[in-house]
């Protein structure tokens, strides 16, 4: 199991055990495990966190939070930051423009490496 599908079970796992179910309190829980996964820059993977939340999850009725479509853009976000490139294909144009501007504030605090792995996928979908 790679580490997105293991992402996928923890998601699972959470949303199964949530009782009584809260949609917004397992969003949370969701966000936060994203948020430890990225440990050397959390401050860009809770921005990506929040960004899907707002964008995803938070327009769903309560009782159906997160689906299975707002987690699958969280899971090609969670791709992205793990460049796996062939996971990212729900984002889509105004996903990879948002998440570029994200990326470009917290530039200065993120690996050289990251980055540079960033913002070769936004040159790509023409993000810049």
């Amino acid at each position: 199991m790679d580490s997105i599908q293991k992402f996928y079970s923890d998601i699972e796992k959470i949303k199964k055990h949530s009782r009584p179910y809260d949609g917004n309190a397992v969003c949370g829980e969701i966000k936060n495990l994203f948020e430890r996964q990225f440990r050397g820059f959390t401050s860009l993977a809770a921005s990506f966190a929040d960004y899907w939340f707002k964008e995803y999850a938070s327009l769903e009725p309560p009782s159906e939070m997160p689906s299975d479509k707002s987690v699958e853009k969280l899971g090609a976000m969670y791709a992205l930051l793990e460049n796996d490139l062939t996971s990212i294909d729900s984002l889509d144009e105004h996903d990879f423009k948002e998440l570029c501007a994200l990326v470009n504030y917290e530039a200065e605090d993120l690996p050289l490496d990251l980055l540079n792995d960033l913002m070769a996928v936004f040159v790509d979908h023409g993000s810049l």
